[in-house]
């Protein structure tokens, strides 16, 4: 299950070692990115083994119900409070979930820093993909 600010990353990164290691997979790329997702269908319509590779659309029942499949593994990149609910009911079933959750990524700036350099960083970091990834610093430590 794929994420909106990085719809084809995050969906076909773990596809590839899916792919790679001879597995099918259902890919579930996120419904608030809608032109991807479009996208992301018709490039498996027109290339992949249907019998193999399924691209489900929906919204959170679909989610939902993918998370209580018993499937061999899930992977889910998104928000810290939806990856404790697809681990919650992945649980039920025991299946292992790879969780790539949003999270507080600090910058730390000790006295040996150059401090032009660092503020250069570290607003490159902060508005790299306007601010919507998973690293970019929400706080610095002096």
């Amino acid at each position: 299950m794929g994420s909106w600010n990085f719809p084809l990353y995050t969906v076909f990164a773990p596809l590839v070692d899916v792919i790679a290691a001879g597995n099918c997979a259902v890919i579930k790329p996120s419904e608030i990115a809608p032109n991807s997702l479009r996208k992301i269908k018709a490039l498996f319509a027109r290339n992949m083994d249907s019998g193999s590779y399924i691209c489900l659309e929906g919204q959170v029942q679909v989610a939902k119900a993918l998370s209580a499949t018993k499937f061999d593994c899930i992977c889910f990149t998104g928000s810290s409070e939806k990856g404790k609910l697809v681990a919650a009911a992945a649980g039920k079933n025991l299946v292992p979930c790879i969780l790539e959750l949003g999270g507080k990524s600090p910058a730390i700036v000790d006295e040996s820093a150059n401090l032009e350099h660092a503020a250069k960083k570290i607003v490159f970091g902060k508005f790299l993909n306007a601010g919507q990834i998973c690293v970019s610093p929400d706080y610095i430590l002096l």
